[in-house]
């Protein structure tokens, strides 16, 4: 391959732009779930495929990938905070973009405003969720994480910052919280991708136990799951 062609490939991956698949097939509820996943892990190849394990209450990263303010990682930082109308990127480092970063990969999956709100907080739209998720046709519903083992396409959420969970269906509208988006879950292993977890886009491994529910995972006080309804 040519030097430039060479250069302009690398910078398309760094930069995720190097995939095609970057607009969601709007109108086609059977492809949003597959979309959230393939989305998420698209955005975590191009962070450089950083993975978290959590095993026996003890954490390891490896390999470690492209951190938050590094120069390819700004722009992709950026676009999740688009997505939920802020003007912040990477170099914001005291901001957390999690929510932003679950916000941009269900508007790119084709999921409507109305069945998720999106927000720069996590409490936004799960609280928009606890209001909406008796009405006819929800698509998301809020689950207990003792009594529900999370599929792929699901959401787990836990509280941040030191804070304790409440209920499964009781969120305080300004709480520190976290979610990630499940990827697998199979075999007493769960794994998630989520934005912000160790300054990157990190893919986390978590044992469990066989039953598959996130409440046996010691990492963190996990409140609740979202339900994805989605085929």
């Amino acid at each position: 391959m040519p030097r430039l062609a060479s250069v302009v490939f690398l910078v398309l991956i760094f930069t995720g732009c190097a995939s095609i698949r970057t607009e969601a097939p709007i109108g086609n509820p059977n492809l949003v779930r597959a979309r959230l996943i393939d989305l998420a892990v698209q955005e975590w190849r191009a962070f450089g495929g950083q993975v978290v394990l959590f095993d026996g209450g003890r954490e390891r990263i490896d390999p470690v990938g492209l951190w938050e303010d590094s120069g390819p990682a700004i722009p992709l930082v950026a676009k999740y905070w688009r997505s939920v109308g802020k003007p912040w990127d990477g170099r914001d480092c005291d901001k957390p973009w999690s929510a932003a970063f679950i916000s941009w990969l269900m508007n790119s999956a084709g999921v409507s405003r109305a069945e998720f709100s999106g927000g720069a907080l996590h409490a936004e739209y799960l609280n928009a969720i606890l209001h909406h998720q008796d009405d006819p046709g929800a698509r998301f519903l809020l689950r207990d994480p003792s009594r529900y083992a999370p599929r792929p396409g699901d959401l787990i959420c836990a509280p941040r910052g030191g804070q304790r969970p409440s209920r499964f269906d009781s969120i305080n509208p300004e709480a520190p919280m976290h979610c990630d988006i499940v990827i697998s879950n199979a075999e007493g292993k769960l794994e998630s991708i989520g934005g912000n977890v160790r300054n990157s886009v990190s893919r986390t491994v978590r044992i469990i136990d066989a039953s598959g529910l996130l409440a046996s995972a010691a990492d963190r006080p996990w409140q609740l799951v979202v339900e994805n309804l989605y085929p």
